[in-house]
């Protein structure tokens, strides 16, 4: 086996950092097909002070991070592994004298064009997310503040009952390949909160819950032809012959009557008479008509708020609120303006204030207000409407900073995950002294 042959060095500009590397190159070894090795060396400068490996490739081109690897180098490898390729073509000749083993070694250097697609849509991903990571000025991500109104309302578990309204980055659901599944959000319930509204419930508070069913029907001809189809599938042309001759063999005395039903509908089907065998007999094929599920459905909720500002600094509140919502469901721009990522999403509490009895029990007379047991819990939401009348009253009317005497605001929320029967706990929940709606 020759000795190693390594390439010059090629600086790599990853953020505001320059990595040096070369590649050296393994083999080929005495066997047929020939093989290759490469390692990705990496330098302190230009002029090769320092070497050590970061990566590896064995001879079907698989890369293998080393511990001398850092997190920075691990982020450009897209461009870490294009400049290693290059490194590799401009010794090509050195360590390989013909088309076989230039052939093993654009394989183990990952210079297929199979690999070099690969590398492709890596490379085609990573600047997606780095576009999408990087958002148009002005956008607000975070620093929404905390508002409260009417400012007298009180929610340190003394005062009324509330509605809290947090704001949330957006997180996409965990895909789970290997479950052909994604992963449960409850997890993502307590994300940090990027902004929150308070106000008193308001009235006419409602839930509705659905699912969607649908009829479905399976006559005794599609029976037989999906028991034929699923053992074809699952055991082979020969089982699924099998199954076919079994359908008849099952038919027991009513063979005939079967034969008659399959030939007329047969029959109807080809001359574009599907209704043959009801003209001929005055019968049907038995549907097996019944009712299956079909789906869940997304519950959506509306809150209506009269907003009257009392004061200077409530009606500075108000605006707030509204620039708060406006902005947060508004969807997010990239730098490049050529994505569009999703808005923030919403977490939503009904709350109850902290009996004195509930307080003395926990000896915290400053506990917070709790979750209300006696009205329904949120999933995460989307806001899929927001709108404000400035004129509630019928008439234009201002104080004299020019701020509105009133201000009505409709919010639609949206659930972006259906509620499942596993959210609500095992029945021992429902025989505990405090039993509680749930969802």
């Amino acid at each position: 086996m020759a000795d190693p042959v390594t390439s010059g060095t090629s600086p790599v500009k990853s953020g505001k950092e320059t990595i040096y590397t070369a590649t050296k190159v393994t083999g080929p070894n005495p066997v047929r097909p020939p093989e290759y090795t490469t390692e990705i060396i990496k330098y302190d400068t230009a002029d090769g002070s320092n070497p050590r490996t970061i990566a590896t490739t064995d001879k079907d081109g698989k890369t293998q991070w080393t511990s001398n690897a850092s997190d920075e180098d691990k982020k450009a490898a897209s461009l870490i592994r294009k400049a290693s390729r290059q490194q590799v073509t401009d010794i090509a000749d050195d360590v390989a004298t013909n088309a076989e083993q230039k052939e093993s070694l654009n394989k183990a250097a990952n210079n297929t064009n199979r690999a070099l697609a690969a590398e492709k849509a890596e490379e085609f991903r990573n600047n997606v997310k780095a576009d999408v990571a990087d958002p148009a000025p002005g956008t607000r991500e975070d620093g929404f503040g905390i508002h409260i109104f009417p400012e007298t309302l009180r929610v340190d578990g003394n005062g009324q009952d509330f509605l809290k309204i947090d704001m949330m980055a957006y997180e996409p659901n965990d895909v789970k390949v290997q479950d052909l599944g994604f992963d449960d959000r409850k997890g993502k319930m307590n994300r940090k909160s990027i902004g929150t509204v308070v106000l008193p419930i308001p009235g006419g508070i409602k839930d509705q819950q659905q699912v969607s069913w649908s009829k479905d029907e399976m006559t005794a001809t599609q029976i037989a032809l999906s028991d034929i189809a699923l053992t074809t599938i699952t055991e082979g042309v020969k089982a699924g012959i099998g199954a076919a001759e079994g359908v008849v063999g099952r038919a027991g005395s009513n063979i005939s009557d079967i034969k008659k039903a399959l030939s007329a509908n047969i029959a109807g089907a080809a001359a574009g008479a599907n209704r043959l065998l009801t003209r001929t007999t005055g019968a049907i094929m038995n549907p097996n008509m019944e009712l299956l599920f079909d789906s869940p459905q997304m519950r959506t909720f509306t809150f209506s708020f009269l907003l009257s500002p009392r004061s200077q600094k409530e009606a500075k509140t108000i605006v707030r609120i509204i620039r708060f919502f406006k902005q947060g469901m508004s969807p997010i721009r990239s730098k490049s303006r050529l994505f569009l990522r999703s808005p923030h999403t919403f977490r939503l509490a009904y709350k109850h204030k902290a009996s004195k009895d509930f307080i003395e029990e926990n000896k915290d007379k400053n506990k917070p207000a709790t979750d209300h047991k006696f009205l329904n819990k949120f999933k995460e939401c989307a806001m899929n409407g927001f709108g404000v009348d400035y004129t509630p009253n019928g008439q234009y009317s201002t104080y004299e900073d020019g701020s509105m005497t009133a201000y009505q605001i409709t919010m639609n929320f949206q659930e972006i995950a259906p509620i499942y029967n596993d959210d609500y706990g095992s029945d021992t929940e429902l025989s505990t002294n405090t039993p509680e709606i749930g969802f």
